[in-house]
């Protein structure tokens, strides 16, 4: 078994043992994941079984998802942290073409591009946003509110779905992905148009009154 082989088995072994763990182990997973430790399913798939099988789902789903986010907010802090340390070593190895157009979004769109990214399906490249946004320096406290509102966003609908539909849920969601991505990308490009024009009155107005 070769050595990558073996990983990969002890890291599903690992998946399976913190998800009998309940919600406690739902934040570890949440966390090692987002923090460049890839575990089966992730914690989308903690979530939806988590939440199908509570027996109060209508009070419980929204503390699933926060957890979740909570665990993924930190994961996410701690490979932006890499990225600050020594993240162009990292991003060496991904596709310079897709580096250049990540590092590009988020000069000019920051915390927008981090909101998006974490809002994204795969196998849209999180990570490699995330690497990105270390090096370029994009700030600590807009970062780590944008990864939290969205993956508490994208974590609540899943947790949701799971407790209105049960074992189904996976299955909408996965011949839904592609039009709930287009509508979320949407409302991100909305309140992006409505962010860049209300900047561009601000500047036009403080030009106006200049003597």
């Amino acid at each position: 078994m070769s050595f990558l082989a073996g990983l990969s088995k002890y890291l599903n072994v690992l998946s399976d043992y913190l998800a009998m763990w309940g919600i406690p182990g739902l934040f570890i997973i949440a966390l090692l994941d987002s923090a460049f430790v890839p575990l089966a399913g992730g914690p989308d798939v903690v979530i939806l079984i988590l939440a199908a099988s509570m027996k109060q789902p209508a009070s419980m789903f929204f503390w699933i998802a926060l957890t979740a986010t909570a665990g993924s907010t930190i994961g996410n802090m701690v490979l932006y942290g890499i990225g600050r340390k020594g993240g162009e070593k990292a991003l060496a190895r991904f596709n310079p073409e897709r580096v250049a157009r990540m590092e590009r979004s988020m000069r000019k769109y920051g915390a927008w591009a981090i909101l998006g990214s974490v809002l994204a399906p795969p196998p849209f490249p999180t990570k490699l946003v995330v690497l990105a946004a270390g090096v370029l320096g994009i700030g600590k406290a807009g970062f780590a509110v944008a990864v939290f509102v969205g993956r508490l966003i994208r974590y609540t609908l899943f947790a949701w779905l799971a407790a209105q539909f049960g074992e189904k849920a996976k299955e909408i969601i996965k011949e839904h992905s592609w039009e709930a991505g287009c509508v979320l990308a949407g409302a991100i490009l909305l309140f992006l148009a409505i962010h860049l024009w209300r900047e561009r009155s601000r500047r036009q107005h403080a030009a106006a009154q200049l003597p």
